[in-house]
């Protein structure tokens, strides 16, 4: 690009050209989340965290044994499970409106009322290893045993059935509720996504993730239908359809995403174990990071809370964070007579790929083009009007379509 001085019309139209740049890097600007720290009993280790009925959090302590319940207010219940170390873990509220949680160390699964009566069931013979658990849309629990290799289904009353996977190495992991009535697992081992009718037997379905040893972990429903994992060695966040079409979004920082959870703003949300963060991912796969105020804290669970905030454990910080998440940013709006360009019945202005969004390196192509420095060959949706070059009216509208979204 030639800086040199140029005339002052040229100059003016160089610097509008950057403006509109800076403009669109400005897309992703929003303020960071408000997070709130409530403490816990020291050394309790909060592994991971849901929502209950009766619109508290509950989540279990892996160190010290027991299922604890906090008010959106902060004031903090605890419920000892055994005085034997169960190794408790996922939670989830059942159909029953009870919490339904993982004994991990004792293979069985914990129920716990709103009130804090425990009762215990034993998965059969041998160490399945529970690691976690949802509810399904046939009324019943689902959960998965990482070293079974089984999905196990467990209903109110207690009675359990386990499925044997296909893959002999999967050592099932998350497990959600999916869009289409089926229940969706990861495998971290087998590095694939997979889904099992409620039905059960012979009725798994399995897709593998072609990138390098991901190590799928935990796995939600998001709010586009589509369902969303965490890849613990790969570093990614994962989607996939319902068709089994997977796509993945790397992470700016060696994160060690652990738990995800759909959050109330429409985006996904992650607990980031090894960086003391929590990430921030959209249905169109951006993502930004905020840390935890507490060093070295290990978020680990998290959940959409009953107040429209997200809660998180902090497995060596003792506490539960609170995350309220950023408002929408309202878009600004372009200066008095400034020129708009409309396209031409074809793609969004400015979407060059035609991935339907606008991102800031397309608009650095368009002005590449501009400036006479590539062909419109390289961005024919910046040409709105095909005239066979690109003009600032051309950006703009770019821009518009940048922080607005495509139509």
């Amino acid at each position: 690009m030639d800086l040199n001085p140029a005339p002052a019309a040229a100059r003016q139209r160089w610097l509008s050209y950057v403006a509109a740049i800076v403009l669109a890097h400005s897309v992703a600007a929003q303020p960071p989340p408000a997070i709130t720290e409530f403490p816990l009993v020291l050394n309790s280790q909060a592994s991971l965290i849901t929502s209950g009925p009766d619109g508290n959090l509950w989540f279990t302590e892996f160190n010290s044994n027991r299922v604890a319940r906090m008010t959106v207010s902060g004031v903090l219940s605890e419920f000892r499970v055994s005085t034997t170390l169960r190794g408790l873990g996922s939670i989830t509220t059942g159909p029953d409106n009870n919490l339904w949680f993982i004994e991990s160390v004792a293979n069985q699964i914990g129920r716990i009322t709103v009130s804090g009566d425990i009762t215990e069931f034993p998965i059969g013979t041998g160490n399945g290893k529970p690691t976690a658990i949802t509810t399904g849309p046939d009324g019943n629990l689902w959960f998965t045993e990482v070293d079974g290799n089984k999905i196990g289904r467990i209903t109110p009353e207690g009675a359990i059935t386990e499925f044997q996977l296909q893959t002999p190495t999967g050592r099932p992991q998350g497990i959600t509720a999916g869009s289409d009535g089926n229940l969706w697992f990861t495998e971290v081992t087998g590095n694939k996504i997979a889904y099992i009718t409620p039905e059960g037997t012979n009725m798994i379905v399995e897709f593998p993730i072609t990138s390098s040893d991901p190590g799928p972990a935990s796995i939600t429903a998001g709010p586009d239908g589509n369902l969303w994992f965490t890849e613990l060695r790969g570093n990614r966040i994962g989607r996939a359809s319902i068709d089994g079409v997977i796509s993945e979004f790397p992470i700016p920082s060696n994160s060690q995403p652990t738990e995800i959870a759909a959050g109330p703003d429409g985006n996904l949300w992650f607990t980031e174990f090894s960086t003391n963060q929590v990430g921030r991912i959209t249905p169109d796969g951006v993502i930004t990071e905020y840390p935890i105020p507490t060093a070295r804290s290990g978020p680990n669970g998290i959940t959409g809370g009953p107040d429209g905030n997200l809660w998180v454990t902090e497995f060596f910080g003792d506490n539960l964070a609170r995350i309220e998440p950023p408002a929408a940013q309202p878009t600004p709006t372009p200066p008095a007579g400034t020129p708009t360009a409309t396209p031409r019945g074809g793609p969004c202005v400015g979407d060059c790929n035609g991935d339907g969004q606008v991102t800031a390196d397309e608009l650095i192509t368009m002005v590449t083009i501009a400036l006479g420095d590539a062909s419109v060959a390289a961005c024919t949706a910046g040409d709105a009007d095909g005239s066979g070059t690109i003009e600032i009216t051309e950006i703009v509208a770019a821009v518009s379509n940048a922080l607005s979204g495509c139509v």
